[in-house]
């Protein structure tokens, strides 16, 4: 199991300030969310659990779009980023859209402690691929507890981050069908399930978990052998089907394919 990046801490946020250099990449996706269908399947699974009274702390919020989503399901979003250029796209964002109870502060997850003085503690947290930003396995542990001790006992704490035991399942298909491997970037750490599991249940009980495995397997198996010799896009049609049917599929047997579902965890 790797237990670190290759890559330094400040060399991963140089990579997220020039990515936030721009609202969207080169291929006209946000850098944050480059698969669209992917991210409205991650946000569909993380509002089923979010209520009108809830405060909400929305962990690396990178441009904020999740957090103005979930703003409108809560009573109040606060959204966090490292990264000050996010922090400000996402302010920017909400004021254009009148949005009136949600903020955005720059912070780190490896230290709430401000934040938590500041804001006091949540009833809901969620982290969409914020933790794998992290380069070593201690620092993900780190975060973890950081979150812990951000939210109410009895609250809720929402995690799509990036599973190794999916991305390894993943790719087997894939090689199996002749497609070449998924390679993870060299600014994430994926978190081995059960790695993640420990840590979390330090602090949480697990409650629950949305697959993404069936979206997963028809975007990046299915996609790939039906456009080639094109190369697959995430704004594919065959993405947007498949994110529609996975509303209403949670087949067990892309369970060891799925690298983004969200955990649903129950504060101590």
């Amino acid at each position: 199991m790797p237990t670190e990046t290759g890559r330094s801490l400040a060399e991963i946020e140089a990579y997220w300030r020039e990515a936030a250099s721009a609202e969207t990449d080169a291929d006209g996706l946000r850098p944050t969310a480059r698969d669209p269908f992917l991210q409205e399947a991650v946000e569909t699974a993380i509002e089923r659990h979010l209520s009108g009274g809830d405060r909400l702390l929305d962990v690396g919020c990178g441009d904020g779009a999740s957090t103005l989503r979930f703003a409108g399901r809560v009573r109040e979003a606060v959204g966090i980023d490292y990264i000050d250029t996010f922090v400000s796209r996402a302010s920017a964002a909400s004021a254009q859209r009148g949005i009136g109870n949600v903020r955005f502060r720059q912070a780190s997850v490896l230290d709430l402690s401000e934040l938590r003085r500041a804001e006091g503690v949540f009833d809901v947290a969620v982290s969409i691929r914020c933790l794998i930003n992290l380069p070593e396995v201690a620092q993900q542990a780190k975060g973890i507890a950081e979150i812990a001790a951000s939210v109410r006992s009895g609250g809720c704490y929402l995690a799509s981050e990036g599973w190794e035991e999916g991305m390894r399942g993943l790719n087997r298909l894939r090689e199996a069908a002749g497609l070449p491997a998924i390679k993870t970037v060299s600014y994430n750490l994926l978190l081995p399930r059960a790695v993640f599991e420990a840590e979390a249940k330090q602090h949480f009980e697990i409650d629950g978990y949305h697959s993404l495995g069936f979206y997963l397997f028809m975007s990046r198996v299915v996609q790939p052998l039906v456009v080639a010799p094109e190369a697959p896009r995430h704004d594919h049609r065959i993405n947007q089907v498949a994110v529609q049917l996975s509303r209403i599929l949670n087949r067990s047997e892309f369970r060891d394919c799925d690298y983004a579902g969200v955990y649903v965890l129950r504060r101590r």
